[in-house]
């Protein structure tokens, strides 16, 4: 086979597959079972220089992409690994990536007036039952990133300790998913209070369900929750301990509320 040849490229008049001339014969052969010399030479398209230049540098910009495509991949890859390295909540701008148990979670408490309920408005054993809330500011701006927990005690007092040790210990698993406030206002000895977190701890008690005197500890949780249709404060507060899953079923089911309607 001469050099011309080896560099003439041709069409395939059965399949218009482009070879080279050198090649023409046994792909007729081949694939489909037909001599070269069944064909009148004319019916062979030749393929202009132009054209095979053409094709040449097709090759090589596609060669090009594919060697781009695996610099990008190698990055993504790379920056992936990172990502995954760094701490939970480094790079999700402070909201939880852990919410894959909400999907499958059936809450156990429900908008009402009852004790076993999350309330809209002031609940039955109070002085203003029935009437609508005005919600804390402090409470309605948290409320707009996640839910909120408090929790009133005060460092010293042998009795409210174990609440609020209990508080502050659910704060480890669910401390991304809803703002904890350690409302702490220590008994003489046992420290201070800075003011922000005093006023806050006479604010509280807004929230007492019986509106009677300061028992701590004292708790509060808050969430969005539907009522009518609407995404409204849902909220339940106690005085005194409340059991350590009962404590943590009322934080989930405020973490899945939150979620659930708050997505809009």
């Amino acid at each position: 086979m001469s050099k011309e040849n080896e560099d003439i490229w041709v069409i395939c008049p059965e399949c218009r597959t482009k070879l080279k001339k050198e090649h023409i014969a046994t792909h007729m052969k081949h694939v489909h079972d037909k001599k070269i010399e069944d064909f009148d030479e004319s019916s062979i398209k030749v393929l202009p220089e132009k054209k095979l230049k053409q094709k040449k540098s097709t090759g090589l910009s596609i060669g090009i992409i594919a060697a781009i495509l695996i610099i990008l991949v190698a990055i993504g890859g790379v920056a992936f690994f990172i990502l995954s390295e760094l701490p939970d909540g480094s790079n999700d701008g402070g909201n939880s990536n852990n919410l894959g148990w909400v999907d499958d979670y059936t809450p156990l408490y429900s908008a009402g007036t009852g004790s076993d309920n999350f309330w809209i408005n002031f609940p039955v054993g109070s002085p203003s039952v029935g009437q609508s809330v005005d919600h804390l500011t402090w409470i309605t701006e948290d409320l707009e990133e996640k839910p909120v927990v408090f929790v009133c005690h005060r460092t010293g007092c042998g009795p409210c300790t174990p609440q609020a040790d209990r508080v502050k210990a659910l704060r480890e698993p669910y401390g991304e998913d809803a703002v904890f406030y350690d409302l702490d206002y220590p008994f003489e000895g046992y420290g201070t209070a800075e003011e922000d977190i005093l006023n806050k701890f006479y604010e509280a008690f807004y929230y007492d369900p019986n509106g009677g005197s300061q028992v701590i500890a004292f708790t509060g949780v808050f969430t969005l929750i539907n009522d009518g249709g609407e995404a409204k404060i849902g909220w339940h507060s106690w005085e005194g301990n409340v059991a350590d899953a009962d404590m943590e079923n009322w934080i989930k089911d405020a973490v899945y509320y939150y979620h659930i309607n708050s997505e809009d």
